[in-house]
């Protein structure tokens, strides 16, 4: 039955091409084929008027712009609808299809020679074995599978990795566009070159210590495997369901009705889960850096210090790399909306939506590279990669905390005058902790949070590739749960302890002799950051006494949580950290 329906898609989509009189039937044919064989196709043609690109990118997945000369691929949904503009094209090879022995290997050990592609069992094998050979270095995090059931993994580097700690949180993934492959091997390279090397290597030693680094080599594990797990041969750019993932998210020009790919849905809960301040998404195809916006022609708040960091990474590279290595462009870096226009893209989801600072870096002309090129690529690009994800560390950075309690405050920063655009940042909850990578200047900051007074720091200087560190406390007005302490003298609520606590503290509080009714309606109740009762902890009636209640939190994620006690007209708040 499915290949009979199969038959009427393509027949379908066959019919459709004889519509158009401009395009030549060698090409008709020539598409057909690879539609029917991989679900895509790759192709190009000219368009003069660069506004119409915009309208095209829209149907289709434009890959590059050189000139007048647009690369592209497309399903057999959007070629149909590409094709009812009557454009000429030219179908072209597929860059996923290799003329060329691609050595792959199947065990962690070869592939440690780096000029070779991994079968996909010896890359599950190879990032579980970094996390056995390094435990207090590494673990492995599956985020979630594919539409075909293979694992999205992130190897989360640090010097403490199995306990938070206040620092910034980056991150790098590759190959989300399947047939691009130079950062996969280069990703898995970079994750052993930096536990080997911690504890030996100054640079590598002070950003495991100072970040918690994760690293996803293969993002679209389905479309690089296309042909099977045991070659890297036929990759194509989509996912399993041929849906270019690096438009498939909520757009930020416009939302849109996307038809979100499970890669996609693991991605977006990871990144509100983690909150990655810093990170890049590696592609090829062409060579550049490739900063914000894709889809706004108005510049980033952040633009100018977006330029610097694309420059470092780029001018860094020229210093190791042959002349004619990332040098197109404005010699190796691009503003995304400047080059051609994508709606939905990782890059501008991560900006918009997470307050997150994510570049695209392209990092090779050839998207399946030879992988006897690959250890030059490396030479090319680790000092650049080590270098791009210290920005974390710069800027303006520190804790928010309540005046009161000490206890960390998840508050809003914002540079009053200058942010736009989702550009501010946040606190976490845990630590209190925020990072504004920012250019040289001076700034005021306004720290804001429910229930807290704002407060704006002004003139703080900001210098380029050091920190400026700035501490903040903030008084509280309420914490969004009503109190009202009519008596404050004759009822007690006590800090629990331990706070912080993993997972159990224990909450006390006292309802002294002096009340006129030997028996109170007491109330004690847990609420999330949010102000949302999550649980009831004692709801009886009780006498006059000290009481002393356990709350096991096994069940409820790392964050602040705040417990009332009620009796009568009292009511007292207090707030809790719990750190897993």
């Amino acid at each position: 039955m499915k290949n009979l329906f199969t038959y009427f898609i393509f027949a379908a989509f066959i019919f459709t091409i004889g519509a158009y009189s401009q395009i030549n039937p060698t090409e008709k044919n020539k598409a057909a084929e690879y539609l029917s064989s991989k679900g895509e196709v790759y192709f190009s043609f000219t368009v003069f008027d660069k506004a119409r690109v915009i309208e095209i990118s829209k149907i289709i997945s434009i890959d590059k712009l050189t000139g007048e000369t647009v690369f592209a691929y497309a399903n057999t949904t959007e070629f149909s609808r590409f094709l009812e503009l009557n454009i000429p094209f030219t179908v072209l090879p597929h860059p996923g299809d290799a003329d060329f022995d691609l050595n792959m290997k199947d065990s962690p050990a070869e592939i440690m020679e780096w000029d070779a592609y991994p079968t996909y069992d010896a890359y599950v094998a190879m990032m579980n074995q970094f996390a056995i050979d390094y435990p207090g270095l590494c673990r492995i995090v599956n985020i979630g599978t594919t539409v075909q059931g293979r694992q999205i993994l992130f190897a989360v580097i640090s010097d403490s990795v199995n306990t938070p700690q206040p620092e910034p949180k980056v991150m790098y993934t590759s190959s989300m566009h399947g047939d691009e492959t130079t950062g996969y091997v280069l990703m898995l390279r970079l994750i052993h070159t930096l536990l080997s090397s911690y504890g030996t290597n100054p640079q590598i030693t002070s950003l495991v210590n100072n970040s918690e680094i994760w690293i996803n080599p293969l993002h679209n594990p389905d479309g690089t495997y296309r042909s099977g797990n045991s070659t890297v041969n036929g990759a194509i750019r989509g996912n399993a369901n041929n849906i270019d993932l690096n438009r498939n998210y909520p757009g930020t020009d416009y939302y849109g009705t996307p038809s979100l790919q499970p890669e996609i849905i693991n991605f977006m809960n990871a990144a509100g889960q983690y909150y990655w301040r810093l990170s890049a998404n590696f592609h090829g195809g062409t060579e550049v850096v490739n900063y914000p916006w894709d889809c706004w022609p108005r510049l980033a708040a952040d633009d100018a210090w977006w330029i610097r960091v694309s420059r470092k990474f780029a001018d860094t590279v020229h210093i190791y790399a042959p002349a004619n290595y990332m040098n197109e462009y404005v010699n190796g870096i691009t503003n995304g909306y400047a080059w051609y226009y994508v709606h939905g893209s990782r890059q501008d989801y991560q900006n918009y939506y997470r307050h997150s600072r994510e570049v695209t870096i392209e990092i090779s002309d050839t998207k399946l590279l030879p992988p006897a090129q690959l250890p030059a690529h490396w030479n090319y690009l680790y000092r650049s990669l080590i270098g791009y994800l210290e920005q974390a560390q710069y800027g303006i950075n520190g804790s928010v905390k309540d005046s009161l309690t000490d206890l960390p405050v998840k508050a809003k920063v914002t540079i009053t005058g200058f942010d736009m655009d989702s550009s501010e940042v946040y606190s976490d909850s845990l630590f209190g902790m925020y990072y504004r990578m920012l250019i040289a200047g001076s700034y005021n900051l306004t720290f804001s949070a429910p229930g807290y007074y704002s407060k704006t720091v002004q003139n703080i200087t900001a210098v380029n590739d050091q920190a400026t560190v700035l501490n903040v406390k903030l008084r509280p007005i309420t914490t969004g749960i009503s109190s009202n302490n009519e008596i404050p003298n004759e009822y007690r609520l006590y800090q629990n302890y331990p706070n912080p606590f993993n997972p159990v503290t224990n909450i006390k509080f006292q309802i002294p002799a002096s009340v006129e009714t030997s028996r109170w309606d007491v109330l004690l109740v847990v609420y999330d950051i949010l102000g949302n009762e999550i649980a009831v902890l004692k709801n009886a009636k009780l006498t006059p006494g000290t009481y002393e209640v356990e709350w096991n939190a096994s069940n409820y994620p790392s964050g602040i949580y705040f417990y009332r006690l009620t009796a009568g007209d009292f009511s007292e708040v207090n707030k809790m950290v719990l750190i897993k």
